[in-house]
């Protein structure tokens, strides 16, 4: 029997306690009640940061190289010109000189260095010779 009144005694006890909290919560001005401190209550979420995030870094991979594309050297342009019609290819800017070849028209032939007002130096099939120019077409 003494410890059922030790018992209710400490029931009691915690009963007054927690009124003189509850009396002394809401006289220090926090509104409420015992039985809302006890509730859980929710945590505050955090504020988003105000500091920029710096952007991800990387790392620059070398570009490659160009590479070089062999390219053959232009020959220059050999200066050609077109037969008009049948003509000697003779050995000197002569008509009193051999004749190398008979050449048809329309025969392409290369342009020699020599060249006056009536003569052309060619060259046809491996022959370096010479074409009265009237008979060719530049």
């Amino acid at each position: 029997m003494k410890r059922a009144v030790l018992i209710a005694v400490g029931i009691l006890g915690l009963t007054l306690l927690a009124a003189s909290l509850t009396e002394l919560t809401l006289a220090l001005g926090h509104g409420g009640s015992l039985s809302d401190d006890l509730k859980v209550r929710p945590q505050a979420t955090p504020s988003p940061s105000t500091t920029p995030t710096p952007p991800p870094t990387t790392t620059p991979s070398p570009s490659p190289l160009p590479t070089a594309t062999p390219t053959s050297i232009p020959t220059p342009a050999v200066p050609t010109a077109v037969t008009n019609s049948f003509v000697h290819l003779r050995a000197g800017a002569s008509t009193a000189t051999p004749i190398l070849a008979d050449l048809n028209g329309g025969t392409v032939v290369t342009l020699g260095s020599y060249s006056d007002s009536q003569w052309q130096q060619v060259q046809y099939n491996g022959l370096n010779g010479y074409v009265y120019k009237s008979y060719l077409t530049y």
